[in-house]
């Protein structure tokens, strides 16, 4: 291991720094506060109803809320990550919604993608059901095919991260997954060692406060049991299981919420520190990697732009208007009553025009020169 990589990976544990940035705790409490009990909601709602519906829109709601959120933070860690004065709360929120709309694009060229190396492997797997033959292309096509999936497979746990913090540092949908995707192919090895770490360094972090919470949870739930929570299983104290039963035995009451709000809170630091993680992850792999293929993909969608624009000026373009004919032309009033207007208009009476197309033509002429209309 190298001097500069053993310094690049010790960078990771200022990962916990996040911690010391209050707005981005703050927006990722709140909305997960506010996404965890829209969950919870439609939980209750289900519980009490034997319906689904409900409990499928409001979870997809506090996802939505979470995600956005959960952009937004990140925003503000990449500003504390790069030494910048951190945006304000308006600034970033609405930051964290376009950046949101961005990594649903990319987890869905992700799983497209994915799914397109699935559906190449199965039609290549046919061929090992040809008689005779088949055992063959079994034998060549099997092996390969699981390092191909493996891959895949790499790619996109790997890279789905980088993704979302390409994003945060400026990069379009398009340009981020291409960035993204030319760090994995390039530098593996490096991607899955700092991601390693920071799992690692998760770890302690994750083990120490979920546990602590989770058991003082069980027991002052256990102590608001009958005031609050009506009759409580002990045998599932403890964390969402406590919440969930509760809820089906008597809906959402005042010390299940509250709970809910510090558990959701404990969630919301775990998850800033492993977001400036993947910043710190990024910043560190990206260092080297030449961008060529978001300059690629920049410039094919520039050239798209290009042809876009080339397109709608054409048709924005209206053809000239017919020039009038010759009777028309005769019967028009002399523009004023001097003597050289007289001569114009008698000049301008000895010209004639095209039946067809309107174009100019002599008086001895057979054929329109533009249009080939015969004229005599």
């Amino acid at each position: 291991m190298t001097v500069k990589t053993t310094d690049n990976l010790s960078v990771l544990l200022r990962s916990y720094e996040a911690l010391h940035n209050w707005r981005a705790l703050v927006m990722l409490a709140i909305t997960f506060i506010i996404g965890g009990l829209a969950l919870m909601g439609g939980a209750a709602a289900t519980a009490r109803s034997g319906t689904e519906t409900v409990s499928i829109l409001m979870g997809l709601l506090g996802a939505i809320i979470a995600l956005v959120g959960a952009n937004a933070s990140g925003l503000m860690l990449v500003d504390q990550a790069y030494d910048q004065p951190v945006r304000g709360f308006g600034a970033a929120f609405f930051g964290g919604m376009q950046a949101a709309l961005y990594v649903l694009g990319g987890i869905i060229l992700l799983g497209l993608a994915f799914a397109a190396v699935l559906v190449v492997v199965f039609v290549l797997s046919l061929l090992g059901r040809i008689p005779s033959v088949g055992g063959i292309f079994a034998f060549l096509l099997g092996g390969p095919s699981v390092v191909v999936v493996a891959l895949a497979d790499a790619v996109l746990v790997l890279a789905g991260p980088l993704i979302v913090a390409a994003i945060w540092h400026g990069e379009r949908l398009f340009a981020s997954v291409a960035r993204a995707a030319d760090i994995v192919i390039k530098k593996p090895l490096d991607v899955l060692l700092y991601f390693l770490v920071l799992a690692l360094i998760m770890v302690p972090a994750i083990v120490f406060i979920f546990g602590v919470v989770f058991g003082a949870s069980g027991v002052v739930g256990g102590m608001y049991a009958h005031a609050g929570l009506g009759q409580f299983n002990r045998d599932s104290a403890g964390g969402i299981r406590m919440f969930m039963d509760t809820m089906d035995a008597n809906g959402l009451t005042g010390a299940a919420i509250s709970i809910a709000m510090v558990v959701f809170l404990a969630c919301s630091v775990v998850t800033l520190i492993y977001l400036l993680g993947v910043i710190f992850v990024y910043r560190a792999v990206s260092e080297g990697v030449e961008s060529e293929a978001t300059d690629r993909v920049g410039q094919r969608l520039a050239q798209l732009k290009q042809k876009l624009d080339e397109y709608k000026s054409r048709a924005a373009i209206t053809p000239p208007p017919a020039a009038p004919s010759s009777a028309s032309a005769a019967s028009a009033p002399s523009p004023d009553d001097s003597g050289q207007g007289g001569i114009s208009a008698s000049a301008g009476a000895q010209v004639e025009h095209c039946p067809a197309c309107g174009a100019v033509v002599a008086a001895d002429d057979a054929y329109c020169g533009q249009c080939g209309q015969k004229l005599a």
